[in-house]
């Protein structure tokens, strides 16, 4: 039974993305192949990197941002002196030698073609800013897979982290689907769920989900490579968020909900998970 061959597609986060995909790296057991990857720009396509850093701004206190700079000051050191860089996307996939796609736009005939040369089963998606169009589903011979950290249909849309806090919710979890043009729909293939940790923030809620997408992925793939995916019926409301509002975040800090605090170092910090 050959192996799956699967393609990347992400985004260049330091914090945790970069754990996600090292997990498949390195928990492989011999399901998959990973033929190439693709890192995009934390913003989206049709913004820049200023309006990105607007949106947190509406949303982070000062004291927070002050705290985040920290981090990426502390990455930014460790990068200096260590052979290994542990908090870049595009740096763990030259260090395992995997193949990298370059592009700003994943939709563009060119990229596509570039897709299509690689005879590839699976496309996982972990946080891109971009969506996937009609063209760049089809390509993969299996599926499009979207690693999403809510319990869809709960939370579909962006800073899903931030909305399971902002709505005081019970549980947090992740759930990987199927894709289709429609955003963070499709067939539910996995989806796992956990208390929502006394204490939390949104920096240690995406620790969590994510590390539980990191093993749902290992999970999923091999049932995929041995054709014993199953579909799933998600038991969660519906609900669709964009990037929330400065009114939002001034109620956010009312609810004294925290986004990071300096304790959260240990984990958005950490090399693996």
């Amino acid at each position: 039974m050959k192996k799956l061959r699967i393609f990347i597609i992400s985004q260049e986060e330091p914090f945790y993305v970069p754990k996600v995909i090292r997990h498949l790296i390195e928990k492989n057991a011999g399901d998959y192949e990973i033929v190439g990857a693709t890192c995009l720009k934390p913003h989206r396509k049709n913004k820049t990197m200023k309006d990105w850093f607007m949106e947190r701004v509406k949303v982070y206190s000062y004291y927070e941002l002050f705290i985040t700079l920290c981090f990426m000051t502390y990455i930014k050191t460790t990068n200096l002196f260590s052979r290994i860089n542990y908090f870049s996307v595009k740096a763990l996939y030259k260090d395992y030698s995997i193949p990298q796609v370059s592009t700003d736009d994943i939709n563009s005939p060119k990229f596509l073609n570039e897709l299509n040369k690689l005879d590839i089963d699976v496309i996982i998606s972990i946080s891109p800013p971009q969506l996937f169009k009609k063209e760049l589903l089809k390509v993969p011979n299996k599926y499009c897979l979207n690693a999403h950290g809510t319990l869809l249909p709960r939370h579909r849309g962006v800073f899903g982290s931030w909305w399971m806090l902002f709505e005081e919710d019970k549980e947090i979890g992740a759930t990987i689907h199927t894709m289709e043009e429609r955003l963070d729909a499709g067939e539910i293939l996995w989806q796992k769920s956990v208390e929502t940790p006394d204490n939390a923030t949104q920096y240690s809620i995406a620790f969590q989900t994510k590390k539980l997408i990191a093993l749902g992925l290992i999970e999923v793939l091999k049932d995929i490579r041995h054709d014993n995916e199953t579909i799933i019926q998600s038991i969660y409301e519906e609900s669709y968020h964009r990037a929330p509002t400065k009114e939002q975040g001034v109620e956010f800090r009312k609810k004294n909900k925290k986004i990071i605090t300096f304790s959260n170092a240990r984990l958005a910090l950490s090399k693996r998970f």
